[in-house]
């Protein structure tokens, strides 16, 4: 890529990975015309279009989708020279990007984060709270922690880091007999959770649910609110207020909580001590449920 500059690559990357002007710009810190700009220098410098927008949104073209390649490998990079350079071994400093579904992230990461901030006054999080996986080989996040042992990311460094034993929930001061299942949509019936919410379901003769998501998070606050039943993490479960277990002190089962990151990123000191915290707490909520 002659005379190309990886300042104009990260804006290319950015709005890339956002779809669309003002958001990549959101995450850059500049204004959308500035953005728009950068875009236009790349593909001037390139002699190709980079970007096609389709229904409103920006899809890198074909030679858009080898400049993003070339441009997350220069992110890493880049990433791994200013570690060096600003003592990597000693501090950490700089921004982490975390991705978990809304329940790891709410319940369990976010009250943590002053304990984190407090030993690391440097470091800053972004968290991602996403049901769905969002990638790591494309840097959509920096560290990952996922349900379920990742089968198709076979770039990254995978840890199983504990088992979240499940109970079922329902609120309090509520005659369990009387409340309805919270189930989750038929795309995520494969999950564990899921399953054993739907044959339940249809052995105890409960009727039809009385809500269907997509969440555990939307599932909690439909709990709490009165909605019906579900099934949740004890280490979240039991401490949330509003909550009652209902199913007895043996956990009805067991799903892997996993921890993802790039090997290129894990040597990096901002990312050892987002992940040393993880660690922690993660030993801390399991311990109490």
């Amino acid at each position: 890529m002659p005379d190309l500059n990886w300042s104009d690559l990260r804006h290319v990357l950015a709005a890339a990975r956002a779809h669309a002007l003002a958001p990549a710009a959101r995450a850059l810190g500049v204004n959308e015309s500035t953005v728009a700009r950068r875009i236009a220098r790349a593909e001037e410098r390139l002699g190709s279009r980079l970007f096609d927008r389709i229904d409103g949104a920006l899809l890198p073209t074909e030679a858009g989708e080898i400049a993003v390649a070339r441009a997350e490998r220069m992110e890493v990079e880049v990433d791994l020279l200013k570690g060096s350079a600003c003592g990597a071994d000693t501090s950490a400093a700089g921004t982490v990007r975390i991705s978990s579904i809304p329940l790891i992230i709410n319940r369990m990461l976010v009250p943590a984060l002053r304990e984190l901030y407090a030993a690391n006054p440097r470091l800053r999080v972004e968290a991602i709270a996403e049901p769905r996986n969002i990638s790591l080989t494309r840097r959509d996040a920096d560290v990952a922690l996922r349900m379920a042992r990742p089968n198709r990311e076979q770039k990254v460094i995978a840890r199983r880091l504990a088992k979240l034993s499940y109970a079922v929930y329902g609120p309090s001061r509520r005659k369990a007999a009387r409340l309805p299942w919270i189930t989750y949509d038929a795309g995520m019936a494969a999950l564990p959770h899921v399953g054993w919410i739907d044959r339940s379901i249809k052995l105890d003769g409960a009727g039809p649910p009385s809500l269907t998501v997509n969440d555990s998070e939307v599932a909690l606050h439909a709990i709490r609110a009165g909605v019906g039943k579900s099934l949740l993490p004890c280490a979240i479960g039991d401490p949330e207020p509003g909550l009652m277990r209902l199913s007895g002190p043996v956990p009805i089962l067991d799903r892997e909580l996993w921890l993802l990151v790039l090997p290129e990123l894990r040597s990096l000191a901002r990312i050892r001590a987002v992940i040393d915290w993880i660690d922690a707490l993660v030993a801390r909520f399991t311990a109490s449920s």
